[in-house]
């Protein structure tokens, strides 16, 4: 399975860098692969759009598909480059580590981090995901999603689990309500003893909450004025970002 996967994606490689339609002939010369195999791989690509076919020259070419695909890769690679001197300057003030949470499926993933140099810190390591309503970080993406999404999230994701009882549901619709009002979450050992987390939304030009900056720090350092003085500059920072990705405050 795994190999004719590579095989798929070689073909697929193969007609990017032609940079042309190519011949089925073509494409096997290039791949290497029997024409069968080949003409299985495209008709396979052609149904899902990847690969289009033109019906009088039967030559192939790069689907209308892959275009929203590689809007969303740039997208990306867009806002890790945006928010890098973003997580940076924030480091630079509260000495903590910092990082860049977007959203995987039904969890939150850390895209960019930015480590303080203080020596006791918080483990959260890059690629890390976690689900999205675990600690403030998370919390503060989870809560500007649109209501279907929250409402998938608690339906398909949560209900299944026993300890998430109807108190807690409420719980946390209430917290996501909070978070809301006031651009910031805050959490306290939820999922990292010791640790207390903050985050704000990250919104792009279209308005659309499309990661959240977060800071971590060990609670055994960090008091409750210092807590308000984090959640107002990873507030600030998060603003930062959105308006370098083009979002407008209406």
């Amino acid at each position: 399975m795994v190999q004719s996967l590579i095989r798929a994606m070689e073909v697929l490689e193969h007609l990017r860098k032609a940079d042309k339609s190519c011949s089925l002939a073509e494409l096997s010369q290039m791949s290497g692969l029997p024409s069968s195999t080949v003409h299985r791989i495209l008709q396979t690509f052609c149904s899902a759009n990847y690969v289009s076919r033109d019906p009088k020259t039967h030559l192939y070419r790069l689907g209308t598909a892959l275009i929203p695909l590689g809007m969303a890769a740039t997208r990306r690679l867009r806002l890790s480059d945006s928010a890098k001197p973003v997580l940076k300057d924030l480091m630079k003030i509260t000495k903590e580590d910092v990082f860049l949470i977007i959203i995987s499926g039904y969890r939150g993933m850390v895209l960019e981090k930015v480590e303080g140099p203080n020596p006791l810190k918080v483990i959260e390591r890059f690629g890390n995901e976690v689900d999205l309503h675990y600690g403030g970080s998370r919390r503060a993406l989870l809560a500007f999603q649109t209501d279907s999404f929250i409402r998938s999230y608690i339906q398909d994701h949560l209900r299944d689990d026993p300890a998430f009882t109807p108190e807690e549901e409420q719980k946390l619709l209430n917290s996501l309500v909070r978070i809301r009002e006031e651009g910031v979450a805050i959490s306290r050992g939820e999922y990292i003893p010791d640790a207390v987390g903050i985050g704000a939304p990250v919104f792009d030009m279209n308005g659309k909450a499309v990661a959240s900056i977060g800071l971590i720090a060990p609670q055994s350092r960090t008091t409750r004025a210092q807590e308000e003085e984090f959640k107002v500059l990873v507030k600030q920072h998060a603003a930062q970002l959105s308006i370098l990705l083009g979002f407008v405050q209406k």
